[in-house]
């Protein structure tokens, strides 16, 4: 009986690791999706930020895209 219940508290103890692993790891890779999500939308501002500086050919077009009543 006391070796069937050594065993099985080693088995949970051996599933709560691997559980906070599982955890971590998921942890891990949310933020680094995030990361990744963010990263992109930046450069695409960036991009968009850098052409409008070169070029004045689309201003009135966002004036009046952004200041509209």
């Amino acid at each position: 009986m006391k070796e069937a219940v050594r065993k099985s508290s080693k088995v949970v103890k051996h599933l709560n690791k691997v559980n906070f692993s599982a955890i971590a790891q998921t942890e891990r890779d949310f933020k680094d999706a995030v990361l990744t999500v963010s990263v992109f939308a930046n450069l695409f501002i960036l991009s968009i930020w850098v052409a409008l500086q070169v070029t004045s050919e689309y201003d009135t077009a966002l004036a009046t895209f952004f200041l509209q009543r």
